[in-house]
Parts: structure tokens; sequence; C-alpha cells
């Protein structure tokens, strides 16, 4: 019993680990740039070679500033390269948690729009 409860314990631990804000876990890659009860909207500045512990993304919408290459590696073991163009923009759901790397020889830089709750307006 004591084993389970330690495993259990550990996986519990290590699942609060990979829910962690970017903005705290990579202060040096993201500029809170607004912050209200409906969004949350960061500048992510990825330098060559810049990168970001594992950490999460609620649902949101980003637009690509500065085109570059990002190794993006997911708690799942898999792993993709985004190489977004100037002007790139989408719709994005949550994401798993995930680290995210510059591997290439130019500064990545986008504006992440994180949507926390989308207000409604009701009939009159």
């Amino acid at each position: 019993m004591r084993t389970f409860v330690s495993v259990a314990a550990g996986l519990l631990l290590a699942g609060s680990a990979f829910a962690q804000d970017v903005l705290k876990v990579s202060p040096a890659t993201n500029k809170l740039l607004v912050d209200n009860q409906y969004v949350r909207v960061l500048e992510s500045t990825f330098r060559p070679g810049a990168k970001e512990p594992m950490h999460t993304h609620p649902a949101g919408w980003y637009y690509v500033t500065r085109a570059g290459t990002l190794k993006v590696t997911y708690a799942s073991g898999k792993v993709e390269t985004w190489t977004p163009k100037v002007g790139e923009q989408a719709w994005m759901e949550g994401e798993e948690a995930h680290t995210a790397e510059n591997v290439g020889k130019t500064t990545l830089q986008f504006i992440l729009v994180e949507v926390k709750a989308a207000p409604t307006k009701t009939p009159n």
C-alpha cells in the first residue's frame, strides 16, 4: 500500500508540474501585454537557442510577427517542428503540457491571446 501511495503522490506532483503557467516558468520569453477577466495577451519572443520548460496553454489565438523555427516536445513524447511565417495566425485549442525551443537561426516572435472567458450578450 505504501508503494501505491508513493506512486500516486508522485504522479499527482508530476501532473501539477506539467500544468505550469508559461508566464511563471519562462518570463524571459514571455511579456504580459493584457490581463483581464476575459483574456491574457502575451508577446512571446524566442531568440535562437531560447527554451521554455514544461507548460500548458488554454485555447486561444496567435499572430506571428517574426518568423522562425520552434521545436515543441509534448509530455506524451510527441515532437513537432513549427516553422510559421510572418502574418500567420490561427485559433488553437488548449495544448497538453510541452516544452519549446528555438532551434533556428532567427528570433521567432508571436502574440498569443489566451481566452479565459467570453461574455455573451443577453436580449433586453
